[in-house]
Formats: C-alpha cells, sequence, structure tokens
C-alpha cells in the first residue's frame, strides 16, 4: 500500500500492476441518465430509455391546498429539481444495462441546501439502488456536515469510499460529484469537480447489482421512518444531470471531463445556485397564518433571541430544514423594520464537526455588545459529552461587512459555559444532564447569563429526588467570558408548586414598565414547565411570577410564591422577549399548532410564532398584556364599525363582515347580561364555528372548540381562566389568522388557540348574549394585511360526506364497549381495550378522533397489560353491512408495522377477500388511510381488526372507522 495527500487528509491507494486502456475500460455512453430538464408535471425522463419515471412530492395531492407540482429551478444546464428533504424522491426501475464487471461510474451535480444529522447512521442519498442487508447495490450519497460518500455491494461485503471530511458538497454552491468502481485496480474512487477526495479497496470479486430494489434518487432504499411518518435519510437541495455509465473514471479523465462541462458552460462558470424557499409553494393553504412570523418552509419550534440593532428588527427560530418534524435544530432568521413585516434571511446556525453544536444549534438569546452588534448565545448539543449541552456564542460579520441584516454568523468553538456534576443549587445540586436555553442582558457593565435547569439529588449518577425547576445565574464582563457561577435565582419546589415542572426550559426576566412606560422596579420572570417524562401539561403553559430582581445577590424574590399562567389557551408556549428602543418589555411566543405528524406531512410545515406582546405592570399591580401596537399597522379594510346599540343590532350589521384575516376590537357593557358570545369562523348552518365567551356571573373566559372543525383528527376542547371585568365593561381584542386566534380580554389577559375549518363557508362572524340589556359601546372590524406579501386566498376544501347512508354501528367506540363488534378469536381485544386515554404514558399522544358524538374521545388501544399485553392476539369484526354512498372507507389506524400478521382490514362477506387493509408504523399516534372502495359499492362487507403478531409493538389501534353504510 502507498499513500498520497488528497486536500490534507492522507488517502491510501492500492499499489498494483498498470492495466492496459482495454482492461481498465474507461466510462462508455451512460445506461441511465436523469436530467431534470421538464418544466412541469410530476415526472422526471430517464433519457436513454424513454421511461418517465415518477417523482413523488408531497403536493402532487394536497390535502389542505391546491395540488402544485415539484419545485423546479435553473440547473447547472437547463433545468434542476429541488428535493424538499423530506417528500421529493424520483424512482426509477433500474440503472439500465449496467454490467458491474466492467466498471461503473455515478455522475451528478449537487447543490445542497442543509445537511442531514446522519439518522441511524445511514447517508443522505443521491442515488441509490442497493440493498444493506445482503451487501448489495450501490449508493452515492452526502454523511454528516456534507462529506461525499460511495457505497457498493459484493454480496460479502458493502465496501464504503468518504470523501475526505474537509472536501464535502458544500452548502449554497453547485458541487460535481463522481464516484467509480475500477475492477483492474479493485478500488472505489470518488471525485469533487474532478479531484480526487477517497479510495477504497474492494474484494477480489466482481460487484452484486440489487436488481430486485427500486433505483432512488433522493432518498436511501432503506431510509428510516421517523415518528410513523417520516422518511429520514432524504437529499434536500437541487440536483442536475443524473448519470450512471459502464466503466471507471481515472484521475486524468475526471480532470478533463470535468474540465471540458465547464468550458460547455455559458461564460464558463458555474452558475449560482437559487434555493430560496419560496412561500409561494403554501399558496391556497386553507391553515397557514399570513400575517404571523413563520418560516418559509417546514418546522419551526419557538422563536428566540429577539434584538433591536442598527433600525431593525431581529428573530431567530428553531428550525428544522429537512422537513416539518423535529430534530436537527438549526437557527432560522428574519429581520423587520416593525416587528410585523419580516424578510427571510439566510440560516444563521447550523450544526458543524467543530462548534460547540455538532448534534443541534438550541435555544438562546441575544444582546449587542457595542459596535460589533449582537452577540447570540446558543445550546449547543454535543452527543459525545457525557451531559450533551452547554452554551456557546456567534458573532455576526457586521463588523467587516457592514450590512446590518446580519446575514453571516460564526460560532465560536468554545463553550461559555456548562454544568459540572455537582454544581450546588439551592436544596441539592445542577441537574447537569437538563442544562440549556440561556437568557442573556447586560446592565451597568455586567453581563448576566440565565440558564435554564432543575435542581435534583444525585446518587453516584443516579437522579434519587427532584428538587423542581430553576435558572442558573453566571454573571461576566464580556459575552467571551469568563463567567462566573452565581447560584440559582429561584426554583419551585415540586411537593408544593408543581406547575412549573421539573425543569425550567426558556427563562426570561424583564423589567417590567408602568402603564405609561415609566420604571416601576418590578420584574418579571417567565418559564417553561418541562418533565422528564411524559406529562399532559408538558409543551402547553407558560408560567410567570412578578417580583424583584436583587442584582448584588442574582436572586428573584416573587411578590407571591406560586406562579400564574400567562395565556388560557395552551397554545402560548416558548417565549422570548427584549427591551424596546423605546422601553418596552415585548415577548415572543411559539403557537404550537396541535397537529398529528401525519398532518404536518401533508401540509409540508409545522407552527408558527405568536403576535409579539407588550407586558407592563397595572396600577393595581396585575400583569398587564396586549398585542404590540404596532399590529395596528396589518389592518386593511374596515369591514364593520358598530356603534351604541344593541347586541341584536351589531350582530345584523356583523352578517356584512367576515373572514379568516380579521382583528376585531370590541368594548360592550354587560348591563345584567350572563353570557356574551363572540363566534367566530362561523358557517351560516352553525356546523362550524368557534365560541369567545365570557360569563358575568362567573367571571370566566372561555373559548370553546368542540364545533369548531368537522374534521375528526383536530384537537378541540375547551380552554378557560378568570377575568375581571375592566370598569364594568368587557374589552375584548380577537386576531384571527387563518387558523391561528389570539384572544385578548380586558389588557390583562391572552388566550391563544388554533381552529381548523374544513368548509368554504366558515368565516362568519356572530355577537349573541344571554339575559339583560347589553350595550355595544364599540365593535370594529378589519381584514388584515400580510408579514409577507399579498394573502392568497384559500382554495382546496374538503368534499362533503355522503348523507344519504348510514354508519357503520359504534363505528368510534362512542359507547365505551365493543358493543356493534364481536371477538371472532384470542383475548387481546375486550371491553378494557376501549379507552379514552389521550396518551400511552410512555411517550406522547395518540390524537384519537374527536367527533360531536363522542368529545370524549374513545378509542380502541390494542396494548392491554391486564391481559397479556403484546403477547396476546386475537382478532375482532364489525357488524356486516352494504357498502353504500361513494364507497370511500377512512380509519384511523396506529401500532405495530406487520401487514401481514397486524393489521385492520375491509373484507368482502361473501368470500372473505380482503378489499383493502392498513398497519400500523411502529408509533402509537394515529394516522388516517382511505380506502377507495367504489368498485365495491353494494358488495356486503365488514372490518376486521388483526392481531397475530407478539413481541414488542405486538398490537394495534383503530380509532373512528368511516363507513359509507347503504340504508335498507
Amino acid at each position: 500500500m502507498v499513500s498520497a495527500a488528497v486536500g490534507g487528509a492522507i488517502v491510501p491507494f492500492s499499489f498494483v500492476p498498470t492495466a492496459t486502456a482495454q482492461e481498465r475500460r474507461l466510462p462508455g455512453s451512460p445506461s441511465a441518465r436523469w436530467d431534470f430538464d421538464e418544466r412541469a408535471g410530476a415526472v422526471a425522463r430517464e433519457t436513454v430509455s424513454g421511461t418517465a419515471d415518477p417523482v413523488s412530492y408531497v403536493f402532487n395531492d394536497a390535502r389542505y391546498k391546491p395540488d402544485s407540482d415539484p419545485i423546479r429551478r435553473r440547473g447547472v444546464r437547463g433545468r434542476a429539481l429541488y428535493f424538499d428533504g423530506y417528500s421529493t424522491v424520483v424512482t426509477a426501475q433500474g440503472p439500465g444495462a449496467l454490467d458491474p464487471t466492467r466498471g461503473i461510474t455515478l455522475d451528478v451535480w449537487i447543490a445542497p441546501y442543509a445537511y442531514e444529522h446522519g439518522i441511524d447512521g445511514k447517508p443522505q442519498a443521491l442515488v441509490n439502488q442497493h440493498d444493506p442487508d445482503a451487501k448489495t447495490g450501490f449508493l452515492l450519497g452526502l454523511r454528516r456536515f456534507g462529506q461525499i460518500v460511495f457505497q457498493l455491494g459484493f454480496g460479502t461485503d458493502l465496501i464504503e469510499v468518504r470523501g475526505a471530511p474537509d472536501r464535502p458538497a458544500g452548502k449554497g454552491r453547485w458541487t460535481h460529484v463522481a464516484a467509480t468502481y475500477d475492477p483492474a485496480a479493485r478500488q472505489l474512487r470518488l471525485y469533487r469537480d474532478g479531484r480526487l477526495i477517497g479510495t477504497a479497496t474492494t474484494p477480489d470479486k466482481a460487484p452484486e447489482l440489487a436488481s430486485g430494489e427500486p433505483l432512488l434518487i433522493g432518498r436511501h432504499n432503506r431510509s428510516t421512518l421517523l415518528n410513523g411518518e417520516f422518511h429520514a435519510n432524504m437529499y434536500m437541495g437541487l440536483m442536475d444531470s443524473v448519470v450512471i455509465r459502464p466503466g471507471a473514471l481515472d484521475d486524468p479523465t475526471a480532470r478533463q471531463e470535468h474540465a471540458e462541462r465547464i468550458a460547455a458552460l455559458p461564460g464558463r462558470h458555474v452558475p449560482r445556485p437559487d434555493l430560496v424557499q419560496q412561500r409561494t409553494r403554501f399558496d391556497g393553504d386553507r391553515h397557514r397564518p399570513q400575517f404571523h412570523m413563520l418560516p418559509p418552509w417546514h418546522w419551526m419550534n419557538e422563536p428566540h433571541a429577539p434584538v433591536y440593532f442598527k433600525g431593525k428588527y431581529h428573530i431567530f427560530y428553531q428550525h428544522d430544514p429537512l422537513g416539518p418534524y423535529w430534530g436537527q435544530i438549526h437557527w432560522g432568521h428574519a429581520v423587520s423594520t416593525d416587528m410585523l413585516h419580516w424578510r427571510d434571511l439566510p440560516i444563521a446556525l447550523a450544526p458543524a464537526a467543530d462548534s460547540v453544536g455538532p448534534d443541534g444549534c438550541w435555544s438562546g438569546s441575544a444582546y449587542v455588545d457595542g459596535d460589533r452588534g449582537p452577540v447570540l448565545f446558543f445550546t449547543g448539543g454535543d452527543d459525545r459529552l457525557p451531559h450533551r449541552q452547554r452554551t456557546g456564542i456567534a458573532v455576526s460579520a457586521y463588523p467587516a461587512d457592514g450590512d446590518t441584516d446580519l446575514p453571516t454568523w460564526t460560532m465560536k468553538s468554545d463553550p461559555v459555559t456548562e454544568a459540572p456534576a455537582g454544581l450546588p443549587a439551592g436544596p441539592g445540586t445542577a441537574w447537569a444532564e437538563n442544562f440549556r436555553d440561556p437568557f442573556v442582558w447586560e446592565e451597568d457593565g455586567v453581563w448576566y447569563q440565565l440558564v435554564g435547569s432543575g435542581i435534583v439529588d444525585y446518587d453516584g449518577a443516579r437522579v434519587t429526588k427532584k428538587h423542581g425547576g430553576t435558572a442558573l445565574v453566571y454573571t461576566a464582563r464580556r459575552p467571551e467570558g469568563p463567567w462566573t457561577y452565581r447560584g440559582p435565582l429561584h426554583w419551585n419546589d415540586l411537593a408544593t408548586v408543581p406547575e412549573p415542572g421539573e425543569v425550567w426550559e426558556l427563562p426570561v426576566l424583564l423589567p417590567l414598565p408602568g402603564s405609561r412606560g415609566a420604571r416601576t422596579g418590578k420584574h418579571i420572570l417567565l418559564v417553561s414547565p418541562w418533565w422528564e417524562a411524559f406529562n399532559p401539561n408538558a409543551v402547553k403553559h407558560t408560567h410567570y411570577w412578578i417580583g424583584t430582581f436583587d442584582k448584588r445577590e442574582c436572586r428573584f424574590v416573587p411578590d407571591e410564591e406560586k406562579p400564574r399562567e400567562f395565556d388560557f389557551g395552551e397554545h402560548f408556549t416558548g417565549p422570548s422577549g427584549f427591551v424596546t428602543p423605546d422601553g418596552r418589555s415585548v415577548l415572543f411566543s411559539i403557537a404550537q399548532d396541535r397537529r398529528s405528524e401525519q398532518q404536518h406531512a401533508q401540509s409540508g410545515w409545522a407552527h408558527n410564532a405568536g403576535m409579539p406582546v407588550s407586558v407592563s405592570l397595572r396600577q393595581d399591580g396585575t400583569l398587564g398584556v396586549e398585542p404590540i401596537a404596532e399590529a395596528a399597522g396589518l389592518r386593511g379594510k374596515r369591514l364593520a364599525r358598530i356603534q351604541q346599540t344593541s347586541v341584536e343590532e351589531a350582530n345584523r350589521r356583523l352578517a356584512e363582515a367576515s373572514g379568516d384575516l380579521l382583528d376585531i376590537s370590541a368594548v360592550i357593557e354587560p348591563r345584567g347580561a350572563q353570557r356574551i358570545t363572540l363566534a367566530v369562523r362561523a358557517c351560516a348552518d352553525g356546523t362550524e364555528e368557534t365560541l369567545l365567551s365570557y360569563d358575568t356571573t362567573e367571571r370566566r373566559f372561555w373559548i370553546d372548540r368542540s364545533r369548531s372543525s368537522l374534521d375528526p383528527d383536530v384537537r378541540k376542547g375547551v380552554h378557560d381562566g378568570t377575568v375581571e371585568l375592566d370598569a364594568g365593561r368587557l374589552r375584548l381584542r380577537v386576531l384571527l389568522d387563518r387558523s391561528m386566534l389570539e384572544a385578548y380580554v380586558n389588557g390583562t389577559n391572552s388566550l391563544t388557540s388554533r381552529v381548523y375549518p374544513t368548509r368554504e363557508g366558515a368565516t362568519g362572524l356572530r355577537l349573541t348574549a344571554e339575559g339583560g340589556a347589553p350595550r355595544v359601546l364599540e365593535l370594529d372590524v378589519w381584514r388584515m394585511n400580510g408579514a409577507y406579501d399579498t394573502p392568497v386566498a384559500p382554495a382546496a376544501y374538503d368534499p362533503p360526506r355522503p348523507t344519504d347512508v348510514d354508519a357503520l354501528p359504534n363505528h368510534d367506540f362512542a359507547t365505551g364497549d365493543l358493543t356493534g363488534w364481536t371477538v371472532v378469536s384470542g383475548t387481546t381485544f375486550s371491553d378494557a381495550n376501549v379507552t379514552t386515554r389521550t396518551d400511552w404514558g410512555w411517550g406522547g399522544p395518540f390524537y384519537q378522533g374527536e367527533t360531536e358524538d363522542d368529545v370524549s374521545g374513545h378509542h380502541l388501544w390494542g396494548f392491554n397489560p391486564e391481559a397479556g399485553g403484546d403477547d396476546a392476539t386475537g382478532v375482532l369484526r364489525s357488524a356486516t353491512v352494504v357498502l353504500g354512498g361513494d364507497g370511500v372507507v377512512d380509519l384511523l389506524v396506529s401500532g405495530g408495522n406487520d401487514p401481514d400478521r397486524l393489521y385492520a382490514a375491509v373484507v368482502r362477506a361473501g368470500d372473505g377477500k380482503v378489499l383493502a387493509k392498513a398497519t400500523g408504523r411502529g408509533a402509537e399516534q394515529y394516522r388516517r388511510v382511505v380506502f377507495d372502495l367504489s368498485a365495491h359499492i353494494g358488495d356486503r362487507i365488514y372490518v376486521e381488526v388483526v392481531d397475530r403478531a407478539t413481541g414488542g409493538w405486538g398490537h394495534i389501534n383503530v380509532d373512528d372507522v368511516n363507513v359509507p353504510v347503504r340504508q335498507r
């Protein structure tokens, strides 16, 4: 063996006798080629055979918006296909007439947008047709941080060559990647832009193709399924000209071919790729907010690090650029001049091998450090460390480029703070495994840093007692430190004050100005509760205390020991905050959308920010909460102006005002009325409506979403809180943004919620009252403009269900037992399996069906620990009915993934033929499956739930089985 230095790395080469040109066989004509030059449609043409290969894409058959084609952009030459990271994949039959004994060469141009984490140790596949278990076939892809890899199977071995780590496929630029198998040299070689970046020795035998596998472009042949819904190990970015050729490249030929490619381009240079994520992808989505801050694509969690600098507001946010699911955490970035109209900027922070956060850049904050501009403090995730979390900083390129958009950030390689084992904290020690979410500010020359954590007792490495959550305080004279630990700011005793949880996430400490902006000496401390195990209150609430911050002792002294809930609606979470240039304390939040993983996958986005709110101290010592004054700047046409009239007359005039993008402001004197209700997103016939009500006797304000949507997969329910009238009046402000609803009551409380109507006519308003002679002093309604561009009207609604049919008896198990169903065999199904549990105790929510007929949410959970658990088996059968209506059957299914032994099926009664069936996906959260059985209308059928599986995941769950039954 000899070695050569390639890109700073030592790469071994096999020493073999010089092969003749005949033996070496340079690459010949392509056996398969995809140029992606199509301008429309959901196919990619393979030019050698002329085959039109399907391009899977989430919006080919969209659920919540009009259908749209896969995204195409300008390529290196012609067009290129944009792979969105979770749904775009080309499926082909194979590489054509390819004889692996003659050598194999794969070429492709790629411009990555983001790198995947490397889930389950698998690469992001660019192009592959392989069976890793059988060690056959080939894969060209990317490992973590863009490292290029090529795998080739020989039956007994799956050989991988990795490119030099410092020669990755760079984000935001076109890279030509070539991989080759040279049988004469018994070698795999990788080339980047014509230059050798890695080699590997192969066995002295011929490779074996995986001809039984589909050739996939953009997704791994054995991709990991996340949350039962999302395929991992997928590519995100542009791709152009995938070519498969027989024969092997050598170094001179690789350099020559690349030079010829460049010479053939206009201007002899590679164009800059257009990787901008365009919001038009979601045009027509009936639920996507239009005037709230949200990413251009995919998943976000809490916005954080709001900061003002040189006339611009910046906001950052937790972001997974590869899909609408949690993971691979980056920092997204947007900029505004008014905290309302936002412009998307490049991703600010991304996991990097040489950073504090190779496994994730988690939440944090920002503060301006003089002339060098804002400094970002973030939580760095590093799974190699015993405690996995520490804080780091990033600085902008502003001192060098003067760009006040702050588009470029650099993470420092050294951590700022980290929690050693045994760090003293109040009654115990800091919970070192939970050390995150720095909140930082500077005051009188001292930098303060709060880090969310918990207080525990340890027995060695084992936690023996949890005392409660806390925020640990550090101080320094400069952002880089050194930082001095000052102890816990405050903490909650779980035994007496359990609401703030075992750990505080996202602690925020802000001064509370008075109603006119004057200093009060008081602060507000906000926290997001976290529990180690599943807790029904997790990620639903924000708690706060009003009190005094002792700067000398670095302690917070609350006015009352018990915290209060900030928002009534369980959708306002993840607070972050800052002080504006005019002295206001402003909070940003994440408005969790409470949708299932399936709904996220179908919609292509998850979550959005709440409207920024100003907090203040009222004269009575209570908290004042209002949307920022700038929110009025989003108002467009006034749809109604009603003054000094009765509720009845106001309601009559509201018939002329409707919409799903509204700002509603009302002042009402109850005058003896017991209840006042404003209905929004209401159909004329009342089939869908959301109610906001105030009860003057109980002094209670609430939202009732029980009729907010006909979709059984939408979360509903009632949420409420106590609110006093304001000088005998009800003052109400409602911001309605498609699925987003924020209500502000009497300037003291907010209620944030989500609604997902299915009908086009669910845009009406209605005002009603019970008792008394209430007076509407003011009622104004405005249509709202968009935060990014002109809002696009929703354009996709659910078709109505057939009305001339009956339902399958006890189709949603609303009776609380198996009435209408028959246990055919076994012990796994019984009345005890019908439950209203919303979670399974070791993970998260089932998201069972919620209908008007079954508001309790009964469903069939196939796991019964008192009847054998996963090891129990059996068969359950519904009543036999005649299929009618449109013949479309749908149901919710979850549980184990075993289509042969674990499934729910529609069976023809006459001959026992299974017409359609579905299994789970190794997840407890339900997903809806739909069977088009229109060809069997008139047949006698039944639904059968089969569990013949044992061991782990040996159970299946079923709910809301909708069968259109022909009426007798």
